[in-house]
């Protein structure tokens, strides 16, 4: 599981009576008449480190933006590992005497964008897209030290990247340009009203008096606050007043992952050691002399009396809250709702703010230390309420372009930005594997990808098909479908003479000889072979026309050619007639449209004859992707149903040297099987693994376990991939990973169309909607595509 990193707190304690009576209420509180933003802004200036930040009062701050950590491919062991980092960090910065303040902020954000699309089908699933996806929520996560003492601030902010290496820490700072986008201004207006701002420009001097900001109106009797930034925006603030015995990350992104604009903030001030040694005493005395004793409770404040005492832990007074952000007062109260269910799930024990909730607000701005609802913690239970998770967001940039392939969204409500890349420089790897059951939606989730690869231009997908499953879609995007049976195929015809084309050449009757192995007399042979098809121009350079003068007599070889050939007796092979047409017409097929399909429903359930019809189609793809692309564009190519073919030794040859090699020619190859037992059965899954940037599980109660383990899964992954989806749900696990760039990333996406609306109509297979692509065309001829 992840976030699963737990802390005991012993220490939890009620306020010191700061409400106990009605001048220490007003002096927290404030008065009804209180100007918040005139009076609680103490905020000076940035100092010239470009980092720093100073109030009026001399107090110094600096932020820390956290990217985190992805917990999906982490064990139980490694989250330990990451924890007792997060709370040696704590631990440092409290035996500096800093304040820390961490805060976790959702909100959403404009990722629409244009696309030029080659159909009007795909032009309306891109506008389906863009308007479901126009606003997305993101997380990001801040670190805040704070300090009197500029040494001790630098000190402490020397600790932080050391500490949260991992997590990847970076200082929030002043723009280098006056007029250009200011992180660190855009952030302490966050702090002043909420709205976290990328677009402000610098500003250095009287902060307080400069700052957007916007008018803060608290409603003391529901704890309503309003603000306008520009727009108008209503908060409401619940505060935790008693932890659970043990506490997690769990807490945090469950309040996350709740649709809504939500900030999560803790703030921790480090106690006096003596101060708080005196006051654990007199409570463990207390258990231990009580008429009830705590026996329990009394070893618990034996223990953190030790590790107070041995330097060895802090305590921390903190107050942990919880701001909703609304556009209406109804969605506010809903937001609320949902905060608090979280909140009684996990047995914390909290108060949705009414007069307090303004000194609640402005105790999130560092200085501001009078604690409305404190509580002891020691370092422990702090680093583990913040485990910093990353949630995976994709990639917005490939080879192809500036754009995703596709959106999809994750547990969280983020936004996940599709690629099949793992980097956007030229000739990245993009390599994909497909592990789906039969009838898991597969095809129509590699279609809905492939049709988003149409945003880019000269950008070819190619696919083979089997039973005519994408079919539909293919037609229905624009795309050009065709059985592989009604081609004209010849793999000779390749071009004149050239170190390429004689590989091509090779590789080709190395598929049709199948499983037979080869000696060193049958590759002399099969290189006589390649030799002689280029004395032959086309359309003489056939099969039938090499196959006499090539191979030697009553050898294993010529016997596996033999079923390929019409020999010189006239005595004509099995499939003589599939590879010996004068021309070869797959290149002008090829280059008919942006998608192509070719039906190779016999030939993918045939190890014999498929894997030489998939190794010449993809030969033939490779040269016109050449030809007619040249070192723009790219191309994808995706291969189903694979178990079969991957018993050809010439196919798997194929295979192999194309997740090596392809990327060179800025193309990616995918291959779809039901379990990975095929893949690893055959040979040559490493040269596969290794060269894959992107690999896709379906859910499969099924699947081989001991296949998955080898890809490096943790228990959690295993489990989704181990579990039947519940109804109505479609979600994948993808993993993206490039060894040679450290890149290691997954997450786990709803793939479900239907949030798309209507345009799931163009998303059909299977032979009901072939007859029915079949009728439209009989009924409407070329303009059928507009009654789809």
């Amino acid at each position: 599981m992840i976030w699963q990193e737990i802390a005991t707190t012993a220490l939890l304690a009620v306020g010191a009576g700061a409400l106990s009576t009605r001048v220490g209420r007003n002096l927290v509180l404030g008065s009804v008449e209180h100007d918040w933003l005139a009076d609680e802004l103490e905020l000076d200036r940035i100092e010239p480190d470009g980092v720093t930040v100073r109030l009026k009062s001399g107090y110094l701050f600096r932020a820390f933006r956290i990217t985190g950590v992805s917990y999906d491919a982490q064990t139980l062991e490694q989250q330990d590992v990451l924890m007792a980092g997060r709370n040696a960090m704590l631990h440092q910065l409290g035996q500096l005497g800093l304040s820390v303040r961490i805060f976790g902020v959702k909100r959403q954000r404009n990722i629409a964008f244009e696309s030029d699309w080659p159909s009007e089908t795909l032009a309306e699933i891109g506008e389906a897209e863009r308007r479901h996806y126009r606003e997305s929520y993101f997380i990001d996560w801040f670190l805040v030290i704070g300090s009197k003492e500029y040494r001790k601030l630098l000190e402490g902010s020397s600790k932080v990247p050391i500490g949260l290496g991992v997590y990847r820490p970076q200082p929030v700072e002043r723009a280098e340009r006056d007029n250009a986008p200011c992180p660190l201004t855009g952030f302490v207006n966050f702090l002043v009203c909420g709205d976290l701002r990328r677009d402000l420009p610098s500003i250095s001097e009287s902060l307080s008096g400069s700052l957007p900001a916007s008018d803060f109106d608290p409603d003391k009797s529901t704890g309503r606050i309003s603000t306008a930034v520009p727009t108008q925006k209503f908060h409401k603030v619940l505060s935790v007043r008693g932890w659970p015995e043990a506490v997690s990350g769990r807490i945090v992104g469950a309040i996350l992952a709740i649709p809504g604009d939500i900030e999560i903030s803790q703030i921790g001030r480090p106690a006096s050691p003596v101060r708080e040694l005196g006051f654990m005493g007199r409570k463990k005395r207390e258990l231990d002399l009580g008429l009830i004793g705590n026996p329990s409770a009394s070893a618990e404040f034996g223990a953190a009396i030790e590790l107070v005492n041995n330097g060895e832990a802090n305590v921390w007074n903190t107050q942990f809250q919880v701001i909703a952000r609304a556009n209406t007062p109804e969605d506010l109260d809903a937001l609320v709702h949902e905060i608090a269910s979280v909140f009684g799930r996990y047995r914390v024990v909290y108060s949705l703010e009414t007069k307090g909730a303004p000194v609640v607000w402005f105790n999130r701005i560092p200085g501001n230390d009078h604690l409305l609802r404190p509580l002891r913690l020691l370092d422990s239970p702090i680093a583990a309420i913040w485990p910093f998770h990353y949630a995976a967001i994709g990639l917005e940039k490939s080879p192809y372009g500036d754009r995703p392939v596709r959106l999809f969204q994750t547990a969280s409500g983020q936004a996940y930005a599709f690629q099949f890349h793992v980097a956007e420089k030229r000739r990245s790897i993009g390599n994909y594997l497909v592990f789906a059951p039969s009838g898991g939606g597969k095809s129509t989730l590699i279609m809905h990808l492939l049709g988003g690869l149409a945003k880019f231009a000269d950008v070819r997908s190619y696919v083979f098909d089997s039973k005519e499953g994408a079919r539909f879609m293919i037609e229905a995007f624009g795309g050009v479908y065709q059985s592989y049976d009604t081609l004209a195929l010849n793999p000779l015809d390749v071009g004149a003479d050239s170190v390429a084309n004689r590989k091509r050449i090779y590789l080709a009757l190395k598929s049709l000889i199948g499983e037979e192995s080869t000696d060193d007399e049958d590759e002399a042979d099969l290189a006589h072979a390649v030799q002689l098809a280029f004395k032959l121009a086309p359309p003489e350079r056939t099969l039938d026309a090499i196959y006499e003068f090539a191979f030697r007599k009553r050898s294993s070889l010529r016997r596996s050619m033999s079923k390929w050939v019409t020999d010189g007796k006239g005595n004509a092979g099995l499939n003589a007639h599939i590879f010996n047409a004068p021309r070869d017409s797959l290149s002008g097929f090829l280059g008919q449209s942006f998608l192509v399909g070719i039906n190779m429903n016999e030939a993918l359930r045939d190890p014999v004859l498929g894997p030489p019809i998939v190794t010449h189609v993809a030969s033939a793809i490779e040269m016109a992707a050449h030809n007619q692309l040249g070192d723009v564009g790219g191309f994808n190519v995706f291969i189903d149903e694979a178990a079969n073919l991957m018993r050809n030794e010439g196919f798997k040859t194929l295979v192999a040297e194309w997740y090596r090699e392809i990327r060179k020619l800025n193309g990616a190859i995918g291959v779809a099987f039901q379990d990975p037992t095929a893949l690893f059965e055959s040979g040559v899954a490493d040269a596969v693994v290794e060269n894959t940037a992107t690999t896709i599980f379906s859910p499969n109660p099924k699947a081989n376990l001991t296949a998955l383990q080898r890809f490096n899964l943790n228990s959690e992954q295993i489990g989704f991939i181990l579990t039947p989806p519940a109804p109505g749900q479609r979600r994948v696990l993808v993993v993206k990973q490039d060894a040679a760039a450290g890149f290691e990333e997954s997450a786990i996406v709803d793939v479900d169309l239907g949030t798309l609306g209507d345009v799931t109509r163009f998303y059909d297979s299977g032979p009901s909607s072939v007859q029915r692509l079949n009728d439209l065309k009989e009924k409407w001829g070329e303009a059928w595509a507009r009654y789809l």
